[in-house]
């Protein structure tokens, strides 16, 4: 069936790709009837595609308002849907309340499972999620068509998402054929887990592996979602995401459930422009799912973002041998807090090379002299490692709607960019531009503290400029300024980026 699904998204160019139409025949399977109306609304497709969609559907034999019996088949078998429970597939996938009373009247199964977790190890950043969060976002794999007849992969699993999946996957669909891969640097995890899905008879399997290594061939373009909770450092949920990348299979939207610290709105632009810059679109953030037991860092939340992915995923990091940078905070931020007794006024370090790492485990263990366990913070240090540091400053400069006789005269553009250098106060040590024929130039200007390039294309009124430098007093903006002012830029666009961070 998924040649056939391949072979009409190709025939509609459908830009979806063949998991919408998936997602349609399931909506038809266990809604029994639905109109093209009612269909759109459901896959969030556009009514003329969804009107084709059915017509193509029909070709196939299976159905188009509701499905054949040949139609039930075809989707019952691709799906592995005998002795589904549609009743509750509908109710999970259209009833907001039924699904809220659904968690909560699970949370209790679940709770003692979810009681073997092992410790947080706060070396890596783990933190507890809560029952009711683990099923939360295991639902979202039903809600994007991401649950049946799927390979998912769980990249680091301490939240034990891989065991809510399963249960999910068994109340909806026992003969799903779904498998769950569970991949985590933490063999008390992975043993755990191992245990657990043994004993309950649940479709998962577990293997060690450490994200600082490239992904082994075994994982690789394997997969149709990932599910990863990240360390809380911009490189860590980078890397991440970058073996999430990997392990996807290659045809575009596909998805990654990702959990990331709640940060500044400095700190969330950078981490949204590396989505950007590696492909992924946002498809949705979600505030309210996740909760963690004791995560003081986190402020027992965080987000969760789902991300779709293009035709134009790029891995941030290359799968291609070890990657030695610090990943985890207490790598790159090294805190340590002084805290004193409220009773006996005892003074006791606490964070990462400390015998305590956490404020929790010092309160758990008390206070060594007297054995209170209350204290109150006095002193609080950070220091970060150099590599948070930026080393650059790059400014990619896009002008368009220019005076294309001025984009091919290689003097007056060596003028200015050389002028623009003396606007960022900039230090010139040498240019050289080329005028390339019938049209074109191509230039740079090497400063002392870096460089300015161009490269023009008259016939397009187009000129693309670069705009870097390693010292972080150069008025680059005012090079910018004068540059597009110079050009008389119709539309001009910049893109600014931190090197070396």
């Amino acid at each position: 069936m998924q040649k056939q699904l391949q072979q009409i998204t190709v025939d509609m160019q459908l830009e979806e790709h063949y998991h919408t139409l998936e997602k349609a025949l399931l909506t038809l399977y266990f809604h029994n009837n639905c109109t093209t109306k009612s269909l759109a609304y459901m896959t969030d497709l556009p009514i003329p595609i969804v009107s084709a969609m059915k017509k193509e559907f029909a070709k196939q034999g299976w159905g188009k308002h509701s499905l054949t019996k040949k139609g039930q088949l075809a989707v019952s078998q691709y799906f592995q849907l005998s002795g589904a429970d549609a009743e509750l597939y509908l109710q999970l996938t259209t009833d907001d309340a039924f699904r809220i009373e659904w968690i909560t009247q699970n949370i209790s199964e679940l709770s003692t499972i979810y009681d073997a977790r092992p410790k947080a190890d706060v070396a890596i950043d783990q933190a507890k999620c809560t029952v009711e969060t683990a099923l939360k976002r295991a639902l979202l794999a039903l809600d994007y068509t991401m649950l049946l007849n799927k390979r998912i992969l769980c990249l680091g699993d301490d939240d034990f998402i891989s065991i809510a999946l399963a249960f999910l996957i068994k109340k909806i669909a026992p003969h799903s054929a779904t498998k769950i891969i569970v991949l985590d640097i933490d063999r008390r995890v992975l043993s755990t887990i191992s245990k657990i899905a043994k004993d309950y008879e649940l479709p998962i399997t577990t293997d060690y592996y450490n994200v600082q290594v490239p992904l082994p061939e075994t994982y690789a373009a394997q997969f149709d979602c990932v599910y990863t909770d990240t360390p809380y450092t911009l490189i860590g949920a980078q890397l991440f995401l970058s073996r999430a990348i990997n392990a996807l299979k290659p045809e575009a939207m596909r998805h990654v459930f990702f959990s990331y610290a709640k940060r500044s709105y400095q700190k969330q632009w950078e981490l949204q422009q590396s989505l950007y810059a590696m492909g992924f679109v946002i498809n949705n953030i979600h505030y309210d799912i996740n909760n963690y037991e004791g995560a003081q860092i986190l402020g027992a939340t965080s987000q969760l973002f789902v991300l779709q992915t293009t035709k134009q995923m790029n891995p941030y990091i290359p799968n291609q041998r070890k990657f030695t940078r610090p990943i985890y905070t207490g790598e790159i931020e090294k805190k340590s807090v002084v805290y004193q007794c409220n009773h006996c006024k005892n003074s006791l370090t606490v964070g990462t090379g400390n015998e305590y790492t956490t404020i929790t485990q010092l309160q758990s263990s008390s206070c060594p002299n007297c054995k209170n366990n209350k204290f109150s913070q006095i002193k609080r240090t950070v220091k970060k490692t150099q590599s948070q540091h930026t080393l650059g400053h790059h400014i990619l400069l896009e002008l368009h709607d220019c005076n294309g006789a001025l984009l091919n005269d290689v003097q007056q553009i060596k003028k200015i960019m050389c002028q623009a250098a003396h606007k960022a106060k900039a230090t010139i040590v040498t240019e050289h531009f080329h005028h390339f024929s019938p049209y074109g130039v191509s230039g740079v200007v090497i400063i002392q503290e870096s460089h300015l390039t161009i490269h023009t294309w008259p016939e397009y009124g187009y000129a693309a400029i670069d705009v870097f430098t390693c010292n972080s007093k150069l008025t680059l903006q005012e090079a910018v300024q004068y540059i597009t002012e110079q050009f008389n830029a119709g539309n001009a666009t910049q893109h600014y980026v931190h090197r070396g961070k």
